[in-house]
């Protein structure tokens, strides 16, 4: 990847627990010059909603030091069709308009991100094969 090109990386909002719980990992992105990690106002508001307020201020001063962010407003998914899963179609959509790669530990995520041709993989896969590879 060199050049100065970087990889542009979705984080859903499940890989902050990855990264609250692995200080490791934490570290290891913020020191990390060939990956740009990026979050959409969905996952932001995701991590808003939780009702732990230690939790939630630690998620969101890791998406604040780690991530930039990127619009997922402007890119609909499936139009006219909301319901619960609206919000992984968005993101789906955002990252596949906006990154390189997905980042999520949501089956459902990412069998329609995948299905929809989207790169995408798990936190493990991520973990294994990009983060910590060396």
């Amino acid at each position: 990847m060199g050049g100065g090109r970087y990889l542009r990386v979705m984080l859903d909002t499940n890989a902050f627990d990855r990264l609250d719980a692995d200080p490791e990992a934490a570290s290891e992105l913020a020191e990390r010059r060939d990956l740009r990690l990026l979050v959409s106002e969905i996952q932001i508001a995701q991590l808003e909603a939780i009702p732990d307020e230690a939790r939630r201020g630690r998620y969101l001063a890791l998406a604040d030091s780690l991530c930039a962010r990127v619009s997922a407003a402007s890119v609909r998914a499936t139009p006219a069709r909301a319901d619960r899963h609206e919000p992984d179609r968005m993101i789906a959509a955002a990252a596949d308009a906006r990154c390189d790669l997905l980042v999520t530990d949501d089956e459902g995520l990412l069998s329609y991100a995948r299905g929809a041709g989207v790169r995408a993989m798990d936190w493990k896969h991520f973990a294994g094969s990009i983060l910590f590879r060396r």
